[in-house]
């Protein structure tokens, strides 16, 4: 950064040293190496404001380091850690998956409705004594004895 601040002062001095007398170029140049040094200042603080946040941030991410290895107990050992993870709950996911949806069950009936000709599978206590369901795709009256 000292870099850039040094080349702009460089180009004051020459201007400077143009020796332009008052006139129009002068100005322009002056105007210009004014608006090169507030860049360079607020370059400076960017930079500056930069370096600070990135020192938090690394900072932040030790305690977190520490925290995770504090509550979790293990090691630095990622791939150990999402390994055991799935292992642990994947099994406990698929019985509960298999209990809430199981297709095989025997109180289902698989139905194409007539008119909207959806292949559907209705519970066996959704259908009434004279054989009757409705779709719950077309809200259609389906007659199984027509269907079967």
């Amino acid at each position: 950064m000292d870099s850039l601040k040094s080349r702009v002062s460089y180009l004051k001095g020459l201007a400077d040293g143009l020796g332009l007398d008052e006139s129009k170029e002068k100005r322009l140049l002056v105007e210009i190496v004014k608006v090169l040094d507030e860049m360079a200042e607020a370059i400076d603080d960017v930079r500056a404001f930069s370096e600070a946040t990135q020192e938090y941030v690394e900072s932040i991410d030790e305690d977190l380091e520490q925290l995770e290895h504090d509550f979790y107990g293990c090691e630095d050992d990622e791939d150990e850690y999402d390994e055991n993870f799935d292992e642990e709950y994947e099994d406990d996911y698929e019985d509960d998956y298999e209990d809430d949806y199981d297709i095989d069950d025997e109180d289902l009936r698989e139905i194409e409705c007539p008119k909207c000709h959806e292949v559907i599978f209705i519970d066996e206590d959704l259908i009434d004594d004279e054989e009757k369901t409705e779709c719950p795709n077309c809200k259609a009256e389906i007659k199984l004895d027509e269907t079967d």
